[in-house]
């Protein structure tokens, strides 16, 4: 018998041994008598939004994992029940970046699994272009990101030079690269 964790992909069967339950996370343990962890996430979503002027939208924040500043795409944990992947972005993009577009602006590319050797998270993937409007950003009291705005082209570049290290904005980049190259879809 398996027990579904709200918005979480991976499944926690009565013979596995809970090692830790937190707000985004649980770890458990399939194996009895391996020290093999799997960390049961919860789904999250990440969007490449480009503006008629070919400006990206990134956030900058600190994130405990890696004790440091990111710079990254807007993303959202999909926390939000009643609501589409794409939904939840599209909010995440307006609440992150004050950016407020339409739906049909937005293309689902489908999704990734981020760590597969030992966390269940998928990250639901999307491009979206054309022209949004500013209206201001709408952040969580314990939230401080820092908006930053660069062209596509400055975006590859750092994502190139391994200045942004993140695997889901460097996967989002190099497809419309290849997009515009003639390449993908």
């Amino acid at each position: 018998m398996t027990k579904e964790i709200i918005g979480q992909t991976g499944r926690v069967r009565k013979t596995d041994e809970v090692v830790y339950k937190g707000h985004l996370t649980l770890v458990k343990r399939p194996y009895r008598g391996k020290n093999y962890d799997v960390v049961v996430s919860k789904d999250a979503a990440v969007m490449l939004y480009i503006d008629e002027n070919d400006m990206t939208y990134l956030t900058q924040q600190y994130r405990p994992a890696v004790a440091e500043k990111v710079l990254a795409l807007p993303a959202e944990t999909l926390d939000k029940p009643g609501k589409t992947p794409l939904e939840v972005m599209v909010e995440g993009l307006e609440e992150e970046c004050g950016i407020r577009i339409k739906k049909n602006q937005v293309t689902s590319l489908g999704r990734l699994i981020s760590t597969d050797g030992h966390d269940t998270e998928k990250v639901y993937l999307f491009l979206a272009h054309g022209k949004g409007k500013q209206v201001g950003q709408r952040l969580e009291d314990t939230e401080r990101i820092n908006v930053v705005k660069m062209s596509f082209d400055d975006l590859y570049q750092k994502v190139m030079s391994n200045e942004i290290e993140g695997s889901k904005t460097a996967y989002l980049v190099m497809y419309e690269k290849l997009r515009r190259l003639g390449e993908a879809k």
